[in-house]
């Protein structure tokens, strides 16, 4: 197989005909050579090693109408000379009765000879033929691509004959075997050149201007800057020379006057260019006002020929040629340049090699203007369609499309060079079908591939020699009839299923906190023996009774024989742990709170396992005691203990049924990552958050990737787990790079928060009856369960029910909806666009109407923003819990830059309430959640916004219903119309009596550490 092309050369030959002559030569052309070429022609330029990729002639009139122009445009492997001699030599025949045709042909001069007199080459300096070449697979070679397209096809042959379940790096290395005995594809096995390499990541705007600059001066400001620089020096320093050069006497005099001068000169310069610029602007945007527009259509017949050609069967490729005329003067002839330049120079900023901007279909295009003329003619050999490519460049690329063509007669109106023009879309293909004519011939190297097959082909011939990993083989299956996974993509695969939400389709459930034994071997078979019971992915569509959450402390991971540096690296507040000294303070784990009084943790715990699974029927047996006893039993054979087990509440089937010790509904505010069930149906983006604020190794909220914990590469021999650094293209070489162990992995934050249940309806009603009479505004509050529930509200800053305050100020949802015969939280989700007459009538009804019943269900509202619809705190209080733990953009009411700070502290919540004694009251919730940075998410919470009595401005209270105040008591305010409302202070609601922090991880890591 031939090397992959290191040059390749877009060479434009034109020549003049008569202008009576054009159709004449057209027609010849069809016939002697065709669209698509025709048999004689392919076999002529196929005999020998493949150098053409594409090639078109085209007879066309010029723009003055005076005369004929004969186009020929070639892209091919090699330099120019050789492009050439070598088409000559092949096919120069049938090339030379059309050149013959030209008015300057002189007989026996060759056709080889003629075309190099009349190649011209394009560019976009001041005194260049204006014009842009672009190639969409550079360096690849037309024998490359046409035998990495066979190996593709050779290499999906041999993956159908396996068997489906087989796995992804034993498929490849099947593969790879049967190529071996391929004399055909034995090549492949071969190190695949490096790949073509833009740059990292695409710089910023003002990245941009920097690196541009020196260029754009260099390019169209140096004859302003060399004409006028002397007359600037002359008006800034007339006596130049006469200090020079500076004797011992007055060399600092000397000095202040160079600098002086060369300040005086830089800003004469500056005044200059601005002043000129300005003007030539001014001028520019007259005529641009004043531009003639076209609303001429294609010519009916000229369409049909098009048409004719056009989507030829068996081609995945179309051609077009377009010609229009440049606008006549100077300033046009600076601007055209100006806008190849500018895309010539943005393409090279490009991160993505052969995209313009974001279109890849392009496989050879070219802007050239004849020579002597103001005809600018664009070539472009694309996939797809010619609808589909105009699309494409009026939603991606109008800004380059329309500098361009802008400069030419009749284009739709634009504005600034750049703006408006292209994005006219209808008018603007419009004018594109009238500018082109059709092609008569037209040839292609590889009509059935586009340059998305042309990339995946090549990625696929890399992988076959490079892929070593299972992450590898998986990514390079996905070229067949797939694409790569982009990186904010899950492996949904690779992550627990507890990551995607609670487990709610499993309601039963336990906590177990295991202590490993010491050796590692029999750890290790441990967790091999119970791998299979962790549920991976969406567990919703698990069929066994009952499934596994695994997490491990940094014991547990020792103990399962972690190597030391990997441990390390894992964040500082996970090494720790919540049981740390100093974690107390940051966490409010002080006076009863504090871990000489809990239960479990106070030591830390080596292994958290989540024992999930279905209600039994009747009598029948529980499956979370079957696999809860058969736990019990490998662990004590691999020498370890269950040191607590811990049953938990059973998850009702509804939301509003999902009640909290307290009595509220509970897991209304959830955050919704990116990528998931819950993510993709959720239609407020408040909550959209990035799978990395809460999985490692994916992109968080800025876009960026976190590092997370690795091990070094002489760990992991056998290349088992993910490799760190790795780019996507199967390009570096990867045996001694970092194992990326937190992939896929999240950590486990779990506190077992006990709950006086009692004591807060007690608390409520006291301080329901206390108030009586507070809150005049508000006559709903007729009795003391109306007052009683009114405090609880404003405490927690929901309704039982789970609607919110911010919404519902005066009565919870369900009543309302109970009273008035029709649900508030039904009407549009934001306050202004609900009925005019909703309040009032409500309200009234509710006072005609106090009496208490059962109300019915109503769906929780969490699409509310406390910032703009209660800037002050009136019906949801700044202290209350839930304005607490996610404030929104409460803190700047109205910016969207707050919810995205407040996002990046979200977590989420995966808990339960957990039963007392009697193993049937709920005596307290064991409180879970997920996050990707314990300190940054949980801790934060914890202790920015839950325990700060500073926050959002109060002076002396914390969570009023989770918070641990450390020095004297603690109350809270309830604002009103007529100022604020004080409660007594609080007693404690809620003691904490175990936790830690736990990671869980991805199935691929775990994998490695059961051995398997």
């Amino acid at each position: 197989m031939t090397a992959t092309a290191a040059i390749q050369s877009m060479v434009t030959i034109a020549a003049p005909i008569a202008i009576g002559e054009v159709e004449v030569v057209r027609a010849q052309i069809d016939a002697a050579l065709g669209n698509p070429a025709d048999a004689t022609l392919r076999a002529a330029v196929e005999d020998g090693a493949p150098f053409l990729h594409f090639a078109s002639l085209h007879a066309l009139a010029g723009g003055d109408g005076r005369r004929g122009h004969l186009v020929l445009e070639i892209s091919a492997d090699g330099g120019e000379d050789f492009v050439i001699d070598e088409l000559a030599r092949r096919a120069g025949r049938l090339f030379e009765p059309i050149f013959a045709r030209a008015t300057d042909w002189r007989p026996g001069e060759g056709i080889a000879g003629y075309w190099r007199a009349h190649r011209f080459r394009v560019g976009h300096g001041l005194f260049d033929t204006v014009g842009l070449a672009f190639g969409g697979t550079p360096r690849q070679g037309v024998a490359t691509i046409q035998a990495e397209h066979a190996l593709a096809e050779e290499a999906g042959r041999i993956l159908a004959t396996l068997p489906s379940e087989t796995p992804p790096l034993r498929r490849i290395d099947a593969v790879r075997r049967a190529l071996a005995a391929s004399d055909t594809h034995r090549w492949a096995l071969d190190p695949a050149p490096p790949p073509v390499f833009a740059i990292a990541e695409e710089p910023g705007t003002l990245a941009k201007v920097v690196r541009l600059a020196p260029g754009f001066v260099a390019t169209f400001l140096w004859p302003l800057i060399l004409v006028f620089l002397p007359l600037c020096a002359w008006f800034a320093w007339p006596d130049a020379w006469s200090y020079w050069p500076p004797g011992s006497a007055h060399w600092f005099d000397a000095l202040k006057q160079i600098l002086g001068f060369l300040a005086a000169l830089l800003g004469l310069l500056i005044l200059f260019l601005v002043v000129t610029l300005g003007a030539l602007y001014l001028i520019f945007a007259r005529q641009e006002a004043r531009d003639w527009l076209s609303d001429r259509s294609a010519d009916r017949g000229e369409l049909a020929e098009m048409f004719r050609r056009e989507n030829a069967d068996g081609f995945a490729q179309n051609h077009m040629v377009s010609q229009t005329v440049i606008k006549p003067g100077p300033i046009r002839k600076l601007t055209i340049r100006l806008a190849f330049w500018a895309i010539a120079r943005l393409t090279a900023l490009n991160p993505k090699p052969g995209h313009l901007g974001d279109i890849g279909t392009i496989h050879f295009a070219r802007w050239v203007t004849l020579p002597g003329t103001r005809d600018l003619l664009f070539f472009s050999n694309f996939g797809g369609s010619w609808e589909s490519y105009l699309e494409d460049f009026i939603t991606k690329a109008h800004a380059g499309l329309t500098a361009v063509w802008s400069n030419t007669v009749g284009f739709p109106r634009t504005r600034n060079l750049f703006s408006d023009g292209a994005t006219d879309g209808e008018r603007f293909k419009r004018y594109a079908r009238a500018s082109m004519v059709h092609t008569p011939f037209w040839y292609s190297a590889y009509p059935d591939l586009t340059t998305a097959n042309i990339r995946a082909n090549q990625l696929i011939r890399r992988g076959i020699s490079a892929a070593m990993t299972e992450a590898d083989a998986v990514e390079w299956l996905t070229h067949f009839g797939s694409a790569p996974r982009p990186p904010e993509k899950l492996e949904t695969t690779q992550i627990q299923s507890l990551v995607f939400g609670g487990m709610g389709f499993k309601p039963d459930g336990r906590l177990m906190l295991i202590e490993l034994g010491k050796d590692i071997a029999a750890n290790q078979n441990w967790l091999a023996r119970i791998l299979p019971r962790v549920a991976f992915n969406d567990g919703r569509y698990a069929t066994a009774p009952a499934l596994l959450s695994f997490a491990a402390s940094p014991s547990g991971l020792a103990r399962l024989g972690l190597e030391a540096g990997a441990l390390q690296s894992f964040p500082a507040a996970f090494l720790h742990g919540m049981h740390a000294e100093g974690r107390d303070r940051i966490l409010g784990d002080v006076g009863a709170n504090g871990r000489e009084y809990w239960a479990w943790g106070a030591e830390g715990n080596d292994i958290a396992l989540l024992v999930y699974g279905d209600l039994p029927d009747g009598d029948a047996p529980r499956p979370i005691d079957e696999l809860g006893r058969e736990i019990v039993e490998l662990t004590k054979a691999a020498g370890g203990y269950i040191a607590h087990a811990i049953d938990l509440t059973p998850v009702a089937d509804n939301l509003a049924d999902r009640k909290e010790p307290f009595g509220f509904v509970d897991g209304v505010s959830q955050p919704a990552m990116r990528g998931t069930y819950r993510g993709l149906r959720n239609d407020d983006p408040i909550h959209l958050v990035e799978p990395g604020e809460f999985v490692l190794g994916y992109p968080d909220n800025h876009r960026n990737i976190p590092p997370g914990p690795a091990m070094a590469a002489e760990h992991d021999p056998g290349l088992r787990l993910p490799i760190s650094g790795r780019a996507q293209g199967f390009a570096e070489t990867v045996a001694e790079n970092p194992r990326l162990v937190g992939y896929n992995g999240s950590f486990l934050v779990i506190r077992q928060l006990e709950q006086d249940a009692a004591g807060f309806r007690d608390f409520c009603r006291r301080e329901g009856a206390r108030l009586d009479g507070a809150f005049p505004d508000l006559p709903l509050l007729t009795d003391a369960d109306s007052m009683a529930d009114y405090v609880g509200a404003k405490m927690i800053g929901r309704w039982q029910d789970g609607s919110s305050l911010v919404r519902n100020p005066y009565l919870a949802a369900s009543r309302l909806k109970r009273i008035t015969g029709r649900d508030p939280m039904a009407a549009a989700s934001r306050p202004e666009s609900r009925p005019a007459d909703m309040a009032a009538p409500t309200i009234e009804a509710a006072i005609a109407h106090p009496e208490e019943a059962d109300a019915p269900t109503v769906t929780p509202d969490n699409d509310f923003l406390f910032g703009t619809e209660d800037p002050q705190g009136v019906r949801c209080p700044y202290g209350s819990h839930v304005r607490r733990v996610n404030p929104r953009e409460s803190l700047s009411p109205g910016s969207n830059d707050q919810i995205a700070i407040s996002n990046r502290h979200r977590v989420i919540r995966v808990g339960r309430g957990y039963l007392g004694e009697d193993g049937k009251t709920t005596a307290g919730l064991m409180f879970m959640c997920l996050n990707g940075d314990i300190e940054r998410q949980f801790e934060f919470i914890q202790q920015t916004w839950m325990g700060s009595a500073k926050f959002h401005g109060l002076t002396a209270e914390v969570d009023p219903i989770a918070g641990n105040a450390v020095a004297g008591r603690r109350g809270f305010t309830i604002p009103s119309r007529r100022g604020p409302v004080g409660l007594d202070p609080l007693p404690r609601f809620v003691t904490m009596r175990g936790g830690g922090y736990f990671f869980l991880p991805g199935r691929q890591i775990l994998s490695f550490l059961a051995g398997s």
